[in-house]
């Protein structure tokens, strides 16, 4: 069980790269459904317009998304890690699902460096 926990920034990374592989996915799908323009307008009601269970799902995001952000700058400063604004720059630009758990697998290497 203790290889497992010391071992658990994997786990982040594996998160990252489906958290970023499957978004970067599905936006291109959007995209060619569109015939190659990202259509804005039509991302942000297919969330917050089209059912209460997708109006869940964007709280529920949201609400996620705010304690991450929090929890990247409060732990990152915490840890005095390097390059904080990067993480945040990818959650934004990226993908959440991408930039938060590379925040807890670089952090996780931080810590381990620390020990």
């Amino acid at each position: 069980m203790k290889k497992i926990i010391d071992n658990k920034h994997y786990f982040y990374l594996l998160l990252t790269i489906l958290g970023g592989g499957l978004t970067l996915y599905f936006a291109v799908l959007g995209i060619i459904k569109h015939k190659g323009k990202f259509d804005s307008i039509e991302f942000i009601t297919s969330t917050w317009i089209n059912n209460y269970y997708a109006k869940s799902l964007t709280f529920d995001f949201w609400t996620g998304t705010i304690a991450g952000t929090f929890f990247i700058l409060v732990e990152g400063f915490r840890l005095k890690m390097k390059r904080i604004w990067l993480y945040l720059f990818l959650t934004v630009g990226v993908a959440y699902a991408f930039g938060f758990p590379l925040f807890l697998f670089v952090r996780e290497l931080h810590i381990k460096r620390q020990k």
